[in-house]
């Protein structure tokens, strides 16, 4: 199993959950694919704690790429990104298009507000486990829940099992 010919693209936004951008960051770069950090505008954002880092594409570029998977780590983030008309479209591109979603911690935040979860079984952080099923999803508490193309996870503590499904779904539809 592996990324290669993949691409990934990972939103950010001020106050991201650190380890949710860098350890899927790094564990997708060692697995082949082409990954980019994707966010509102250049510039440097910071993490709830403390890491930082600089987005590859603002989202106006990325709405002119391809990827083949979108992830959205959690973080205050989450609730910033879904205010962005733009960010928002580009959520709803991939879930329009089937491509694989990852959505860990507060990440379905941007799911809800691109009204992706009806009749979905996810799950995600507790702190928003009732806006997801407000949502009409199916809350199901576990490490990772995939239901078709959306794959999400609860917190940081999950983030092996997230990647390593994600990784395996992506291999899965390329036949590998």
């Amino acid at each position: 199993m592996s990324l290669s010919g993949k691409s990934v693209a990972i939103l950010t936004g001020p106050d991201y959950e650190d380890l949710e951008l860098h350890y899927t960051l790094l564990r997708f770069k060692e697995e082949g694919a082409d990954v980019k950090v994707v966010a509102p505008v250049k510039g440097t954002y910071k993490g709830k704690r403390g890491l930082s880092i600089v987005p590859d594409l603002t989202i106006d570029e990325a709405l002119t790429k391809d990827f083949d998977i979108l992830i959205i780590p959690g973080g205050w983030a989450s609730d910033r990104l879904r205010r962005d008309s733009r960010v928002m479209e580009f959520v709803k591109r991939y879930g329009q298009k089937g491509a694989i979603i990852g959505a860990i911690c507060h990440g379905s935040q941007l799911l809800i507000s691109a009204k992706l979860l009806s009749k979905k079984k996810v799950t995600c952080v507790s702190g928003i486990k009732d806006d997801v099923i407000n949502a009409g999803a199916i809350f199901i508490d576990a490490p990772v829940v995939v239901d078709g193309n959306i794959i999400t996870s609860r917190v940081p503590d999950d983030l092996p099992s997230f990647c390593k499904t994600i990784i395996e779904e992506a291999s899965r539809l390329r036949g590998n």
